[in-house]
């Protein structure tokens, strides 16, 4: 009797939150809350959270936003109301999270799993306010590569854009990665502000022609099913799959069919090696060991020269950036300034119930490791804010590094390292993660109690020792250059080739 009736609440619970999240229009009052709520969670425990603006100036756009809430707002309308006030922050680690709703019957979860939405079924360049298609996935084999989307339900590009990237947190006054994080996320970021529909209406643009069309979703399963009934009834016979050992271990899982740490030579005299690391944080990836296979092979095919490509890095783990750099010196060095926070930061305190408990339990918490120090700041214990010792097997050749808009976090926390001790040529452009700072760290996401948006943001200032006099801006390259569009359609890596063609003129 008592399963039972856990059953039900579970179910009325799961019920309701649906409902607040989807079609609810919240109280006036209600969304003021969240508002406060917001405010007040930034304060207690963000640790930048005047860089860029100052209090009274944050404050009047808490405060303004609060009395410009005149009328009930469903959890979406909220989001884009909310979200341009957190984005005034400037700091690329907080953002407003939209929640997802919760699906309970495994027949129903599998359905929703197989479902391609019209938007997701194609990859997307971002270029001059211009939509453009890398990659078709949909039936629809009009659409190619390098065909410019016009409209969308008889919306322009550039309307969509404006809208979209209104909540968009960056790290300072750069703003570069803006395209970046459209083409990335399109399809999430249509579906907040839009909807997501089983069907849409696309009016393109091919190299002859502007056809207007209509993309639907399918499910992925059911065509596999019949892709494999039509190839038995054709008697296509498959042939053997050959498996093949893999020889760079410890990389951990491909990300949409690609693995995002690679290494390879790209020369026959191995003497050019190309390190990928397309994150720092990687399911199932040994970090430790993979550097450690990397550069053993460097050094066994005494390799003069070093490519380490963290384009489109958001970051990770400060441990698996740390690692990298200590085989890219031979001194002693200090990574990371003391990690600042405001001390002992409590999100179960926002919270009552199963909520509270999930928080305590989860470690959203940072009072087991606060220190204070002799000024009176409070910082969190960290690896790499004390003397590190360089890898015995360090690299002492030339290092090039590739860089763009979206090198983030951990990557340009690497990146500031390396440009001071002057270690690497920089190739690309700026990178979209400050190098004076940023807040990392413990990421607590907190959910505000009505309209059920999280708050997601860093507790701790992270920061190189270095510092650079332009603030709130990224890591800047000594050689800046970018692939085209036309060069994005062709697969032409207009950074790699300008390295290679610069250690073919040194040789």
């Amino acid at each position: 009797m008592l399963i039972t009736a856990v059953s039900f609440a579970a179910c009325s619970s799961v019920k309701d939150y649906n409902f607040a999240i989807t079609e609810k229009k919240h109280s006036i009052e209600s969304l003021r809350q969240d508002v406060e709520l917001a405010h007040q969670i930034l304060k207690d425990g963000h640790p930048g959270l005047y860089w860029y603006i100052s209090k009274n100036q944050l404050d009047f756009k808490f405060d303004s936003l609060k009395n410009a809430i005149n009328e009930p707002l469903t959890t979406n309308q909220f989001y884009q109301q909310l979200s341009p006030v957190v984005a005034a922050i400037k700091c690329g680690h907080t953002a407003l999270r939209f929640p997802s709703v919760i699906v309970k019957d495994k027949a129903e979860r599998e359905t929703a799993k197989n479902k391609v939405y019209p938007l997701h079924q194609f990859t997307y360049a971002v270029a001059d306010d211009k939509l453009i298609v890398i990659n078709n996935k949909s039936k629809n084999r009009q659409i190619k590569t390098g065909s410019e989307i016009l409209e969308i339900d008889g919306l322009a590009p550039k309307e969509i854009f404006n809208i979209v990237s209104t909540g968009f947190s960056y790290d300072g006054y750069n703003s570069l990665s803006r395209n970046k994080r459209i083409e990335r996320n399109f399809a999430s970021l249509y579906k907040i502000y839009f909807s997501e529909q089983d069907s849409v209406a696309i009016k393109f643009k091919t190299d002859s022609a502007v056809i207007n069309t209509f993309v639907s979703f399918y499910d992925k399963k059911k065509d596999a099913e019949e892709k494999k009934k039509l190839d038995s009834a054709k008697n296509v016979a498959k042939a053997p799959v050959k498996k093949i050992k893999e020889t760079l271990k410890h990389r951990g899982a491909k990300v949409n069919g690609e693995y995002q740490l690679d290494f390879k030579f790209l020369d026959q005299e191995k003497d050019i090696a190309y390190l990928k690391i397309k994150s720092f944080s990687v399911a199932g990836a040994n970090f430790t060991l993979f550097y450690k296979q990397v550069f053993d092979s460097i050094s066994l095919s005494k390799s003069k020269n070093l490519v380490i490509d963290i384009r489109n890095n958001p970051g990770g783990l400060l441990s698996s950036s740390l690692d990298l750099f200590a085989y890219l010196t031979d001194k002693e060095f200090v990574y990371l300034a003391k990690p600042i926070n405001n001390g002992g930061f409590n999100a179960d305190k926002y919270q009552t119930g199963l909520k509270k408990l999930r928080y305590y339990l989860t470690g959203f918490n940072d009072n087991s490791n606060i220190y204070e120090d002799k000024e009176g700041n409070f910082f969190s214990f960290m690896k790499g804010y004390q003397p590190q010792k360089p890898h015995k097997n360090n690299y002492k050749g030339k290092v090039y590094v590739l860089i763009n808009e979206f090198s983030f976090s951990a990557s340009s926390l690497l990146s500031a390292n390396l440009k001071g001790i002057n270690r690497a040529t920089f190739v690309g452009i700026e990178t979209g993660g400050g190098f004076n700072q940023c807040t990392a760290g413990r990421m607590p996401v907190v959910t505000l109690k009505n309209s059920k948006l999280a708050l997601r943001f860093g507790l701790n200032r992270m920061a190189p020792i270095y510092q650079q006099d332009l603030y709130g801006r990224g890591v800047f390259p000594d050689v800046e250059i970018q692939s085209t569009l036309k060069d994005r359609i062709s697969n032409y890596d207009r950074e790699l080739q300008w390295i290679l063609t610069d250690i073919k003129g040194k040789i």
